[in-house]
């Protein structure tokens, strides 16, 4: 099984911010239907297929934001100050390209600060995302809005995917390669074995599991499974007592994190799969992030995730490794025609 690169690089360049996700939404739509799925999409803006009509009932869900920003205010100069949508790492977004999402199109620039040899004399801290502004080469806030942008307006980081040969890198890996996963899992047709599977691809994830617990309440799910791009520090200066998880060891069962202590039964389930099918995997546990499988464990589902590991997450470019990602798209489609059986 090779990665469709195509399919990968076209959903991580998408401009989808948490509460934005129209762009890779109608990408996913357009996939599913040409596979010969009918999606569903709610007021919220989840977008989801079911699979079977009896109970147990399994939800398996990517979420297709990102972490980006809204802009706050605009300056007399014409710069745009910002408010986060997620857990955006200000000191890394200095200095990289964005696109201001405006009410009369896509307006490039870059995120700025104050340049550290400037602030001699005074007590350096922490850089964080009030001290960002967006440079988009404007002269005055007039000029901004007479672009389209204003107080609201979303942002992104600039579209960027490569294929590097065994390993791709590209924006928003967290999550377009959950959305990836799940599509592929689906591509040739699914007949779960045992009741309902409902596929499904969330918003507003980034920014407090939003979408997850919308389909929580509208499905009462007897178990759930959260697919993510999950944090590979496997880099230098990371102890190993605290590497969370490593490229090119297989995909990520999480055991537990701030959200959730996964379902024994259902964790034992997925790794009986992949040990039976000689797909390799790694044991996750995360006790600082979360995923959408919290939005279901607080409406009483059995819940997991599966995870490709990725390096950089949350910044304006994140790397994975292609045979992490296959072997998650094997993992889940197992899954996917042979749920969890629970009784």
């Amino acid at each position: 099984m090779d990665v469709r690169v195509s399919l990968l690089s076209t959903l991580s360049r998408a401009l989808a911010p948490s509460g934005f996700e129209d762009r890779v939404r109608n990408l996913i739509a357009d996939e599913l239907t040409s596979m010969g799925y009918e999606p569903n999409v709610d007021r919220l803006g989840n977008l989801y297929v079911t699979l079977g009509e009896k109970r147990p009932l399994m939800v398996v869900a990517a979420h297709m934001d990102e972490v980006g920003f809204v802009v706050r205010y605009v300056e007399d100069s014409g710069f745009l100050r910002l408010t986060a949508l997620g857990g955006v790492n200000a000191s890394v977004a200095q200095g990289h390209e964005v696109v201001v999402l405006g009410g009369k199109g896509e307006v490039e620039g870059i995120i700025g600060s104050t340049p550290p040899h400037l602030q001699t004399g005074v007590q350096q801290k922490e850089v964080t995302v009030d001290d960002l502004f967006v440079d988009v080469c404007a002269s005055s806030r007039e000029e901004v809005l007479s672009r389209g942008v204003t107080i609201g307006s979303p942002v992104c980081f600039a579209p960027r995917f490569v294929d590097w040969g065994d390993c791709v890198a590209g924006k928003a890996l967290d999550d377009r390669v959950g959305c990836y996963v799940l599509l592929e899992a689906l591509r040739e047709g699914v007949n779960p074995s045992v009741g309902t599977v409902v596929a499904a691809f969330t918003v507003q994830e980034e920014t407090g599991l939003r979408g997850a617990l919308a389909l929580a309440h509208k499905f009462d799910p007897d178990y759930a499974v959260a697919l993510e791009g999950t944090i590979a520090n496997d880099v230098p200066g990371t102890p190993p007592d605290r590497v969370v998880t490593r490229m090119g060891l297989g995909p990520a069962l999480r055991v537990m994190d701030r959200t959730i202590v996964a379902s024994v039964e259902l964790l034992n389930h997925l790794k009986s799969l992949a040990e039976n099918a000689g797909v390799p995997y790694q044991l996750q546990i995360s006790p600082y992030s979360g995923t959408d499988a919290g939005g279901f464990t607080h409406h009483g589902a059995a819940s997991t995730a599966v995870s490709v590991p990725v390096r950089y997450i949350h910044s304006p470019v994140s790397v994975a490794k292609k045979s992490d990602i296959e072997h998650a798209v094997a993992i889940v489609k197992m899954l996917v025609e042979n749920p969890w059986p629970r009784r």
